[in-house]
């Protein structure tokens, strides 16, 4: 029987358990497995760059919009994609791009696509 103060997960009944498991105290777990299709991808990617094209006189920095978009391009066409360097290039372009309504609508569908919104 647990008592107060006990740690741990007890599974009975011929269970079965896929996935990720955790315990203790303070414990963070994060698991991505709403990630789109790869095709989904490239069409996101492929969809903002066309947006970047269209609205780049409405933008104060659209270089720097597109060389963060290639950022995010690159990590998500790697064999080994930076989690920290995606979010982070993500975050700068939906900065730079937010006061374009369809770039930033863009923005959150590649967010969604890649798993990390």
């Amino acid at each position: 029987m647990n008592q107060p103060g006990d740690r741990g997960i007890s599974i009975g009944g011929h269970a079965s358990v896929s996935g990720q498991i955790a315990t203790g105290d303070n414990v963070t777990q994060n698991q991505q497995v709403n990630a789109a299709s790869p095709a989904a991808v490239t069409e996101a990617l492929a969809l903002v760059g066309r947006l970047l094209d269209a609205h780049a006189a409405e933008l104060p920095e659209p270089d720097r919009a597109r060389r963060d978009l290639a950022d995010i391009r690159e990590e998500a066409e790697s064999g080994d994609p930076d989690p920290e360097r995606t979010e982070g290039a993500l975050e700068r372009l939906g900065r730079r791009v937010g006061g374009v309504a369809a770039l930033a609508e863009g923005v959150r569908q590649l967010t969604a696509a890649l798993g990390m919104g």
